[in-house]
């Protein structure tokens, strides 16, 4: 998988269905290293989310402009209105919806605090997390957590978190010795365990879900939903989440 820093400002466009008209081009926000929900796989930008979205726009023959950012990037696209919508398995928040609209809930996700192997770290309490540096990428969901549940409880302080600008990186400093636990998706960890030495210290469950991310007031985030419910059906939905998981 490339660096996202290398992706940085590239535009990939994507035709899907027949038309081609101005009016039916569809800007989309990305940051493809969430893998299997976006990422980049033999100079393809592939994954669930885009399947998801690829089949939306083929039922209403649209066409898809994408643009990959850092995390931080792509969700102030959809903020400042120059992206229609945004999709890279990004969680559902209050903080965020203040500023931005979702979808749906498309799929549930867990929080995994990833360790390698042979430190073989097992956090049974997290009171012992404290003496263990932590890092993930900027602009995830895990800071808000952090500062209103954790940091309140004297669990963990947000300003004692090492942020990078993708997995990538983390995963690097991981393997390096630079940093004890990496902050997952439990859908990205699923995908790096397969490659790397990397086991779960902690999971979190229960309260975290996926969803497409729209400017606020979007009518397209509205006729998305209703393909969601209407057309694709839940059991096809989770077909294809099951397609990319396993």
């Amino acid at each position: 998988m490339r660096a996202i820093t290398a992706l940085m400002g590239v535009l990939l466009v994507f035709l899907v269905g027949c038309s081609k008209d101005a009016e039916n081009r569809i800007r989309v926000a990305v940051t493809p290293a969430s893998p299997p929900n976006l990422y980049e796989e033999n100079g393809r930008t592939v994954g669930l989310d885009l399947e998801l979205f690829e089949g939306y726009c083929k039922a209403r023959g649209c066409t898809l402009q994408i643009t990959a950012y850092d995390w931080q990037g792509m969700l102030g696209a959809v903020v400042s209105k120059q992206a229609d919508v945004a999709f890279s398995a990004i969680s559902i928040t209050d903080q965020r919806k203040e500023v931005m609209d979702f979808s749906q809930p498309y799929m549930e996700n867990t929080w995994n605090l990833v360790s390698l192997e042979k430190r073989n770290l097992q956090l049974d309490d997290l009171s012992q997390l404290k003496q263990y540096s932590i890092g993930y990428p900027r602009g995830m969901a895990y800071s808000d957590f952090i500062r209103k549940d954790l940091e309140p409880k004297g669990v963990y302080r947000l300003d004692q978190v090492k942020l990078y600008p993708s997995y990538n990186e983390v995963l690097a400093d991981l393997q390096n010795g630079n940093l004890d636990l990496a902050f997952l998706d439990g859908t990205v960890a699923s995908v790096y365990r397969k490659t790397l030495p990397i086991r779960d210290s902690y999971v979190f469950t229960g309260f975290d879900r996926f969803g497409f991310a729209f400017p606020k007031g979007s009518k397209l985030r509205e006729d998305f939903d209703a393909y969601l419910s209407n057309e694709l059906k839940p059991e096809a939905l989770q077909a294809i989440i099951d397609k990319w998981l396993n």
